[in-house]
This record gives C-alpha cells, sequence and structure tokens, in this order.
C-alpha cells in the first residue's frame, strides 16, 4: 500500500513539473451553458469543452432532447445513441449496456455526477433506479476512456449529470410535473417530480411507482422509487448538493425456458446518499469534494424454495482538482478512497478497500491535442492495478478532425463473479473464488467531418485485446460459472451519420462492424454480433405532432464460448414508432404520447432462453404545471 501511495505521488509531482504553467485560474468557455442551465457539479461543465477538443469518443445527450423525444427511461435513452445497446437482461433486476457491439471487457461503469454507481456485487447497475426527470445530461465514453472516470470503465462508461431544475427558464417559481402511463402486460406507471426554489438554491423532489406483468409467467414486476435534492450557492467559491435516492423492486425470476424457475422470486432495495462541495480555492483551483455512501438489500427465493439474504454496503470519498492557462489545457489531479462489503448468507462476507488517484493533462499545440492520463488503484484482495491513457487530436480545417486513442488497464472480478450467486436466481449462476484480474488494451482511431452545419459523419476504427478475460460456462448442470480463458480479441468499425433533410426531417445512421475472438476456443465471444445498426427518422408534421421511427438489425450471436456453435441466436429486425402530440389542458402544457415496440411483432431472444415480450405498447401524458 505504501508503495502503490509513494509511486502515484511520484507521478503526480512529474505532472506538477513537466507543466507548471498549468496552475492557474481555471477559465472555462461556453458560458451561455452555465449562465442559462441550472447549477451543476462544476467538473461536468468542463466535460463540454472535453468533447470538443479532445482526442476522446463522446456522445451527448442533453435533457431538452431527452424530453423532446419523450425517454420513459434512461434505458431506453442510451439505447437511442450511436454506439450504444441496452439489453434486458435474461432474468430478475437490471439491464447490459453494451457499447460497439459488445464483447471484451466487462460491464460498462454507470456514473452519476462523477462518482460510479455501479454495484460492488455485480458491477452493473439497475437503469430504472435513476429517474429520467432528474437528468440534465448523459455522456457516452467510448474506450479507452479517460482516467479521470475511474477505475471499472474499460468497456466505456456513462457519466449522468442530475439536475434541480424542471426547465431552463430564469423565474425563480415552484414547479411541477406529472407523468403517467400505462399499455400492454398490465404496465402502469406514474411519476411526480416537484421544485421548490430557495434563496440562492432550490429543492428537487422525485418520486415515482411502477408495475408490469410481462408475457412469461413469473416476469411481473412491482418498482418504486424516490429521490431529492437540496443545492445552494454561498458564494462564487462554495457550493453545496444533497442528492439522496431510494429504490425498491420486487419481481418474479422466470429462468430460462431450459431450466425454468417459475417459484424464483427476488426483492431488492438500495438507498444511496450523496453531499457534494465544489468551488474555487483563490484563484488557482477549481475543487469538488464528494462524500458518498449505498446500502444494498436483496432477498432471493430459489426454484427450491431456499431463502438467502445479501447485503451490501459502499462508502467512500472522491475529490478533484482542475487547473488550466486557457479553456484547452486543462489539468486534473484526484482520487477516491472507498469500502465495499457484502455479507450474504450461503456465501459468508466478504470486503473490499480500495485507494485510486488519477492524473490526467491535455495540452492544446496549434492544430493539435495532446492527452495523457495515468491512474493507480489499490484494493486489499488484488493488490495494485495501474491504468493509462494517450490521445492525440489534429484538425484538418473547421470541418474535419482525427482521433486517435490507446489505454490500458486492470480489471478486477466483481464479488458475484467471485463467491455469490448470480441476481437472476441462485439456481442459474455459481461465483469462482480463483479467478485472476483480466489485462485490457484498447486503441481507435477516428475521424469526424462536418458537410455541413446538418451533416455530420463520424467513422472510427477500434479494437481491444484482453489477457485472462471473464467469461461464463455453462456446466452440465445447466449452471453457468464465470472462467479465465488465456487471450481474447475484439476489433471493428463504428459509423454514425447525422443528416437534416429539413427543420422537421432528421435522420440518423449508426452501424457497428464487430469481429471477436476467443483465442482458447477460435469461436466468437458471447453476445458480439458481428453487425449491428440503427436507423432513426425524427418527423414533425403541421400539427405540431413529432413522429419518431427507429429501425434496429442485429446479426447472429453465440451465447456460450463453450458449445458456441449450438448455442447460436438468430439475427433479427426490430421497428419502433412513437408519436408525441402537445396539447394544452386548462393552459397547462401537456404531451400526449404512445410508444410501440416491436411493432412486427418480431420473435427473438434478448439472451439464450428468454424469449422477447413482442409487440408492446404504452400509451400516457406528462404534464407541466
Amino acid at each position: 500500500m505504501n508503495r502503490c501511495l509513494l509511486l502515484m505521488a511520484v507521478i503526480a509531482a512529474c505532472f506538477f513539473y513537466l507543466s507548471p504553467s498549468a496552475l492557474v485560474c481555471a477559465q472555462h468557455g461556453d458560458e451561455q451553458n452555465i449562465v442559462t442551465l441550472a447549477p451543476m457539479v462544476v467538473t461536468a461543465e468542463q466535460i463540454l469543452e472535453y468533447v470538443k477538443n479532445h482526442p476522446q469518443n463522446v456522445v451527448i445527450l442533453d435533457q431538452q432532447e431527452i424530453k423532446e423525444r419523450n425517454f420513459l427511461g434512461l434505458g431506453e435513452a442510451l439505447d437511442a445513441m450511436p454506439g450504444v445497446e441496452v439489453r434486458r437482461r435474461g432474468g430478475g433486476m437490471g439491464t447490459k449496456i453494451l457499447i460497439r457491439g459488445g464483447g471484451g471487457s466487462g460491464p460498462v461503469s454507470v456514473l452519476v455526477d462523477g462518482r460510479a454507481i455501479n454495484s460492488s456485487q455485480y458491477g452493473g447497475v439497475d437503469l430504472n433506479s435513476i429517474p429520467i426527470e432528474t437528468i440534465k445530461r448523459v455522456y457516452v465514453f467510448k474506450p479507452p476512456v479517460p482516467v479521470w472516470l475511474g477505475p471499472g470503465s474499460a468497456a466505456g462508461a456513462v457519466n449522468i449529470i442530475t439536475t434541480s431544475s424542471l426547465s431552463n427558464g430564469p423565474e425563480k417559481k415552484s414547479k411541477g410535473r406529472i407523468k403517467a402511463n400505462g399499455g400492454s402486460y398490465g404496465a402502469v406507471d406514474l411519476s411526480v417530480t416537484l421544485l421548490s426554489p430557495q434563496e440562492n438554491g432550490n429543492t428537487r423532489v422525485t418520486a415515482g411507482a411502477g408495475h408490469k406483468d410481462g408475457k412469461r409467467p413469473n416476469t411481473d414486476r412491482d418498482n418504486g422509487n424516490f429521490s431529492f435534492n437540496w443545492n445552494r450557492e454561498t458564494s462564487p467559491q462554495a457550493r453545496y448538493n444533497l442528492n439522496g435516492r431510494y429504490y425498491h423492486t420486487e419481481h418474479g425470476s422466470p429462468g430460462p425456458i431450459d431450466n425454468p424457475t417459475p417459484n424464483a422470486r427476488q426483492r431488492y432495495q438500495k438507498g444511496s446518499l450523496d453531499f457534494l462541495v465544489e468551488g474555487l480555492i483563490g484563484e488557482m483551483c477549481e475543487y469538488s469534494l464528494k462524500s458518498y455512501g449505498d446500502v444494498e438489500n436483496l432477498k432471493d427465493r430459489s426454484e427450491t424454495g431456499e431463502l438467502s439474504t445479501l447485503r451490501v454496503y459502499k462508502v467512500g470519498i472522491n475529490c478533484e482538482g482542475v487547473w488550466s492557462n486557457d479553456e484547452e489545457s486543462p489539468f486534473r489531479l484526484g482520487g477516491l478512497i472507498e469500502r465495499n462489503a457484502v455479507d450474504h448468507e450461503l456465501t459468508g462476507d466478504h470486503h473490499r478497500e480500495k485507494v485510486s488517484l488519477h492524473v490526467q493533462h491535455d495540452r492544446a499545440l496549434s492544430d493539435f491535442t495532446l492527452s495523457l492520463g495515468l491512474r493507480g488503484e489499490h484494493t486489499n484482495d488484488f493488490g495494485y492495478q495501474p491504468a493509462l491513457r494517450a490521445g492525440l487530436s489534429y484538425s484538418f480545417s473547421e470541418k474535419t478532425l482525427l482521433k486517435t486513442n490507446a489505454g490500458y488497464s486492470v480489471e478486477i472480478p466483481t464479488f458475484n463473479q467471485l463467491y455469490q450467486p448470480s441476481h437472476g436466481s441462485i439456481d442459474q449462476v455459481r461465483g469462482n473464488p480463483d479467478l485472476e484480474e483480466q489485462d485490457i488494451y484498447s486503441y481507435d482511431l477516428g475521424l469526424e467531418h462536418s458537410f455541413s452545419r446538418n451533416t455530420i459523419l463520424n467513422a472510427t476504427l477500434f479494437r481491444t485485446d484482453t489477457r485472462d478475460f471473464i467469461t461464463y460456462i455453462r456446466g452440465e448442470d445447466l449452471v453457468y460459472s464465470p472462467v479465465n480463458i488465456s487471450r481474447a480479441r475484439k476489433q471493428g468499425m463504428e459509423m454514425s451519420l447525422n443528416l437534416r433533410l429539413r427543420e422537421d426531417i432528421l435522420l440518423e445512421f449508426d452501424y457497428v462492424y464487430l469481429d471477436t475472438e476467443n483465442r482458447d476456443t477460435d469461436y466468437e465471444l458471447q453476445y458480439s454480433p458481428k453487425h449491428n445498426v440503427k436507423v432513426t427518422g425524427k418527423f414533425m408534421i403541421p400539427t405540431r405532432t413529432k413522429i419518431e421511427a427507429m429501425f434496429k438489425a442485429v446479426s447472429h450471436r453465440y451465447s456460450s464460448p463453450g458449445t458456441a456453435r449450438a448455442k447460436k441466436l438468430d439475427a433479427y429486425c426490430l421497428v419502433n414508432l412513437k408519436v408525441i402530440h402537445p396539447v394544452l389542458i386548462k393552459s397547462l402544457p401537456c404531451d400526449l404520447f404512445i410508444h410501440i415496440d416491436n411493432l412486427f411483432d418480431t420473435g427473438f431472444e434478448a439472451h439464450a432462453g428468454y424469449p422477447d415480450d413482442g409487440l408492446r405498447f404504452v400509451a400516457g401524458m406528462n404534464m407541466n404545471f
């Protein structure tokens, strides 16, 4: 531990020495965003400049687009972004986020206001636990990601910036929003958001509940959420933000068709509390300091009637300082200290303490922007894990930008992979305490070109090589277990095109070609289709009614590395449709909407043995007051 801390301190000192001019007062561009949008994490505003000037590949979804496209949840919003796919997990709780077709290097890291909220037990996160009403922006970072996003992000990262306001207007008055909808398979959802302005700040409260029966037996689900935000600015040098979230779900865990568990049930609860302090130290440093804690509780009843309880605890503190001599050359220094503990009735108690420190410097030199980042992390169970990333962007002209990145990181197994039964049912998955950490090398080369203000093309070549890759193999007892394979490869190409034909017609194309290999079997990696196509058309007719149609096509893929050819999942094509119409009800602005998923009732498996529900719809109303 002492050697780790000493090494990271030396790295930080070297950065200070090599970049003395970086220690100057931070002045951020894009002041219009700072003025017109609600208070937010200071470092989040820097991401706007970071996206514009940095070599990293990033896509953004902002609050205005979320409202205009009427996304009902974070999972739906992410699934609409280029190069991103969100799949419903095979059973129980949660969703799986895939970037650039999946394959490769573990779960995608999900952060809220800069701090990771992935479960220390499973590595993933239930996207339903983050109310869409609280989201200001969503950033998707494609690998190799910046080191300041923290460990666990080798497969990519999603950074969610929350807001305490319901609109961008300057008026100081209480506001609210009600969203209600219902649909097929007994789906009912209701959410309410209230905003109360206070002196030098705001208080926001959001609550929601929902129910769905599902098509298969034992796929019903009840869920509820509650969140609050309190923020206050005492001076330009100090701002405070308190966030609390609670999420609850009770659901069936049906199991795959060939090994059903019609009596398996789960009850999951999670509570989180974050307190952020941010501001300026003199005129030299912009800082943020956040303390946080999570508590999770999972009660699992297996098909055999066996009951087990899992409790997960996380506490930590992270901080970051940013210095810059101008908007294009920031220097970052930050780190975190965190403790994770799990208590499971069947497998006992386990804990993990970690310390992490990162440094990153970006420098603009004429038409070039250089980036270098280093991170060191130490955990009590796996020792020291380094990470580094280097990037270069070159501006050929105002319309053309070339980007290239290379990164290395070490990803350690989650508690679930090591010890615990998987959520979904203890009848389906077991842990493996002999797993080794993964060594991951990532590279990409991208080109961005604007043919005009309304036509933008992005093309990227990418590759990821992983040693001691962790994958799941299903045994003769039909139970999955994680194992290390010596080497795995993922490479391919992503192309996206935004084309605005008219002011009221916008087309978006996204295509990912993916080639993967398990070097131990010479088969493809699990759930890694060679071709993934997404086409979205957005239209507005004279009645101000918005129509959005999405076409998705996914080629065949395999679900098991041990018996890949026998576990082939067929290719499929989907069409989703949504219609949104604005109305006034007693002078209150409202949106009436209908969403139709899988319009042509295509039959396919999202996960081996778990068929999609087929054609389904949701209709409802949003009301602002």
